[in-house]
């Protein structure tokens, strides 16, 4: 990658602040892991600087082609029409061409990510047995059916470590546009019927601080209220961590990889 290609990655956007900054830490150790090469920010809504700025910047740093790396965990809706759209219209008032990299899915970095702030939550408190434990994974929800299914599928990934339990029950919820509802999940995690849980773990699959988190909060304390009885135990966001800009940069090198054998070609 040359001077003359950049990588424009993409936020979605929120108005909370501690979610913006981890955006933006990510987007700075990104920028830190590829020092040669020019790195921008850019949102998709909400805040600046918008896509359309960051795309004007790195074309005003001599950029004449980019990568567009969305902060994404699945190939949804905004990674399949809303980012290409938003990218492609601006990137054709500067003549820049464009390549997109893919979301995350169950790249190596998240999965281990995933993986440690489930273990690191567990650890403050004491033994369960993994029979007696329920996982309740949370997502941030799509209209898109896959994002179910990826979410599922990324779940069954954090157990391929043979050093991972497999807990007694998996539960999974959506906090809009796709079923069962956070609300329904922590219903069916609270089942009556199951008298053997001990533990329910709260997992919600977010990358930064935002207002779905703020609803997850809600959503487990009204589980604590119908299963006093259980331990409940909320594991983090995966927040800012190293791991995700390698994971970024891991799948803008998949890019560039492509691009250059299809020059070869």
């Amino acid at each position: 990658m040359t001077l003359r290609s950049g990588v424009l990655v993409i936020g979605h956007g929120t108005a909370d602040p501690v979610g913006a900054a981890e955006t933006r830490q990510v987007a700075a150790t990104v920028a830190s892991l590829m020092p040669d090469v020019p790195v921008e920010i850019g949102f998709l809504e909400v805040i600046a600087p918008t896509i359309g700025d960051a795309v004007a910047r790195l074309a005003a740093r001599g950029c004449r082609s980019l990568v567009a790396a969305p902060l994404l965990l699945f190939a949804a809706g905004h990674a399949k029409r809303d980012v290409p759209e938003a990218v492609a219209e601006a990137a054709a008032m500067h003549g820049l061409d464009v390549g997109q990299s893919d979301a995350f899915g169950e790249i190596e970095e998240i999965v281990e990510l995933s993986r440690a702030r489930r273990r690191e939550a567990v650890a403050a408190h004491g033994p369960v047995a993994a029979a007696k434990t329920v996982l309740l994974m949370i997502g941030r929800g799509s209209s898109d059916p896959a994002a179910a299914a990826q979410l599922r599928s990324f779940t069954e990934a954090t157990f391929a470590d043979p050093e991972v339990e497999r807990p007694g029950r998996v539960e999974f919820g959506f906090v809009a546009a796709a079923r069962p509802r956070l609300e329904e999940a922590i219903v069916a995690a609270c089942d009556p019927a199951d008298a053997e849980v001990r533990r329910i773990i709260v997992q919600p699959h977010l990358l930064f601080r935002g207002h779905v988190e703020d609803q997850v909060d809600d959503a487990v304390a009204d589980g604590r209220r119908r299963r006093p009885d259980v331990e409940w135990i909320q594991v983090a966001r995966l927040g800012a961590d190293p791991l995700v800009a390698q994971a970024l940069c891991r799948r803008v090198t998949q890019v560039l990889a492509a691009q250059s054998l299809s020059r070869q070609g």
